[in-house]
């Protein structure tokens, strides 16, 4: 069916959809939004080229091929892959010429888009290959449908759009958390949150595990994209958290209590992960 159809290649292109919305005022700067998207079956050739746009254009190809220039680099998108453009910066896409592509695609707003990509992709190519089709193809249809509607409160809906759409890219890059954590991973794991303030050496790891220091950073990196000195962290911070707020320690003892060397690296790894000194955070949340 398919050599079929690139046999008898259409000489226009189909525009299947086309939506635009247009956000709020009030709300534009506080939601993450969509103002564009539709569904285009190409025709050979055809593209666009731009300098910038607002916004981050998100195409998902049905079937065909296209080229894509995007954050310096240009890559082939071949059917069943996702891409993320840059829309701050030069880009471009066109179909193939001898199989031009189907996408359906959408631009994305909001306050930091490059963030979210970058939290996705990093610095390599914004390109993803989707395992679960019928998932993202029922995520578009409902974003048409949302679209197409204009009801009320359509900039919230957009906003909870993108939520899920992040939800899945991320489901996608990481399918081994579509079936929970293996039982050592998450034997551990509870193991660091009840205790977080242990010393937690690779051999306490390997023995609450029952694997291997090599077998449990794999683990990590596959399932929490993280490492374990990263994860007893977050948790040691976590803990600090709680006793910041249920206390009135100094932040020493709060450093002691929950495991760090002392309050200077408790102090820096605080900061590094919640932009704010312990001090400030307490005086912060406490509302003093």
């Amino acid at each position: 069916m398919y050599k079929s159809r690139m046999a008898n290649i259409r000489s226009h292109s189909v525009v299947r959809l086309s939506h635009h919305f247009t956000p709020d005022p009030d709300t534009k700067f506080g939601l993450t939004t969509i103002l564009r998207s539709g569904w285009l079956d190409a025709s050979p050739n055809r593209g666009i080229r731009r300098e910038s746009c607002p916004g981050d254009d998100v195409l998902y190809c049905l079937s065909g091929r296209g080229t894509v220039e995007t954050c310096g680099m240009s890559f082939e998108v071949a059917p069943g892959e996702l891409v993320w453009i840059d829309g701050t910066t030069p880009h471009a896409h066109s179909a193939d010429t001898v199989a031009p592509w189907s996408v359906m695609w959408f631009r994305l707003a909001g306050n930091d888009t490059a963030a979210l990509r970058r939290r996705f992709f990093g610095s390599g190519r914004p390109r993803l290959k989707i395992a679960h089709a019928s998932e993202l193809i029922g995520w578009f249809q409902h974003l048409f449908d949302t679209m197409g509607s204009r009801g009320i409160d359509t900039d919230v809906h957009l906003h909870a759009a993108v939520a899920r759409f992040l939800q899945l890219v991320s489901a996608e890059r990481a399918p081994a958390a579509r079936a929970g954590l293996p039982a050592a991973l998450a034997r551990l794991t509870e193991a660091i949150r009840s205790t977080p303030h242990h010393p937690w050496t690779e051999e306490q790891m390997e023995a609450a595990a029952g694997l291997s220091a090599s077998q449990i950073r794999r683990l990590f990196r596959q399932h929490l994209d993280s490492t374990p000195r990263s994860f007893v962290r977050r948790e040691r911070i976590i803990m600090a958290q709680a006793i910041m707020l249920e206390s009135r320690l100094p932040i020493y003892e709060v450093a002691q209590t929950c495991g760090f060397f002392d309050a200077y690296h408790f102090s820096r790894d605080f900061r590094r992960v919640t932009g704010i000194s312990p001090k400030d955070w307490r005086e912060l949340e406490s509302g003093l």
